[in-house]
């Protein structure tokens, strides 16, 4: 992409590209939106984001990922909506998404989750919205207390979950939408739903509850 330095987007969807060269995208640093959805990577490594520092929106769903290294995002610092959905990821970390401070859009749907401990997602300090909908999860988690600020919609909708942890609610003060749809909730802790304070939408249609 040497001379395409004034590209603001760029979409490679659909192109059957199965791997990336570090730097690829270095001589394109004004990109503002990356499309490389219904691919077949199944990686990503710190290098292939080199030098996007002005990218706002990047669209990685349906590639078969089944891993995200270290750092892989971490000079993507303006990043604010990212889609890993329709992929394989079994498990993230607390690096996972290292960098991505003005993030307000992450879509996580669709993948291998079988449990979410949400202490990994301290640094997205910005994110208003978190889809995790159609997974494997059956339990989730708050690791090491902390306030998710400005989070105001989370799906979780048709997963495998039996049970909901107070904490996880506590540390999400301002949420307004909840969806947790076609689980395998029985109840709900009292102190879950006094949690609750700021929501405005709760759907709990097609679970199995205990009347």
């Amino acid at each position: 992409f040497n001379g395409a330095r004034r590209l603001k987007e760029l979409i490679l969807s659909s192109n059957k590209i199965t791997f990336l060269h570090n730097k690829t995208f270095s001589a394109i640093p004004n990109l503002r939106n990356l499309d490389l959805s219904y691919n077949q990577m199944q990686s990503l490594q710190p290098g292939h984001f080199h030098g996007l520092r002005k990218l706002q929106s990047l669209h990685l769903r349906s590639n078969g990922l089944k891993q995200i290294h270290i750092r892989t995002f971490l000079e993507c610092r303006s990043l604010e909506f990212l889609d890993l959905g329709y992929n394989r990821l079994r498990s993230l970390t607390r690096t996972t998404f290292l960098g991505l401070f003005k993030l307000r859009e992450l879509h996580l749907e669709h993948n291998q989750f079988s449990r979410i401990n949400f202490y990994i997602f301290p640094r997205l300090t910005n994110l208003q919205t978190l889809y995790l909908q159609w997974n494997h999860i059956r339990s989730i988690s708050q690791g090491v207390p902390w306030t998710w600020q400005k989070l105001q919609k989370l799906d979780l909708s048709g997963n495998e979950i039996q049970t909901l942890d107070p904490a996880v609610f506590q540390c999400m003060p301002n949420l307004e939408t909840l969806n947790l749809e076609s689980n395998k909730l029985s109840s709900v802790p009292v102190e879950a739903v006094a949690a609750w304070t700021s929501l405005t939408s709760i759907s709990l249609a097609g679970n199995a509850w205990d009347c």
